[in-house]
């Protein structure tokens, strides 16, 4: 992220972002325990969010909200860690998929929350549950663009 902070100053790009960038780490020892870590950093974007195999969900909100890219290039930049078990579904979005005109961002998120309780039951494949939160979050006419990525951790084995 401080590598894209600096670029766009550089570039003299004029203009700021939001991004998370996030990776699965596991350790030898966190294999034999069939748990991974998620490892991201936030530059003002939607937290992760995290479906557990017993159909919990959860925003990993981690360390407090940092900058949006572009505002402040020396900033320094950290990471945040969540243990997963196998199972858990982990979702990252745009700002799109809940925000909403003349509504609090948290319902937003509250709606993403319930839609997800909703759907943990019916233990959809991926793609399937991919196409069930954006059928059941997106408006008729979404005004903003919308992106889901989503990464399900299988058991090892």
């Amino acid at each position: 992220m401080t590598g894209v902070d600096r670029a766009m100053v550089t570039l003299d790009v004029g203009t700021t972002a939001t991004a998370v960038v996030a990776r699965l780490e596991q350790t030898e020892q966190e294999a034999r325990r069939g748990v991974r870590r998620l490892v991201w950093s936030n530059a003002g974007h939607p937290p992760p969010v995290l479906l557990t195999p017993r159909g919990e969900v959860s925003a990993l909100q981690g360390r407090s909200a940092e900058l949006l890219l572009g505002v402040l290039p020396d900033v320094p930049r950290g990471e945040s860690v969540a243990e997963l078990e196998a199972g858990s579904t982990v979702l990252l979005h745009t700002d799109g998929l809940v925000e909403r005109r003349g509504e609090a961002l948290e319902d937003g998120f509250a709606r993403l929350a319930r839609c997800l309780e909703e759907l943990a039951p019916r233990d959809l494949p991926l793609d399937a549950l991919c196409d069930a939160v954006l059928d059941r979050m997106l408006p008729q006419r979404p005004e903003d663009d919308v992106a889901l990525l989503a990464v399900r951790l299988h058991p090892q084995g």
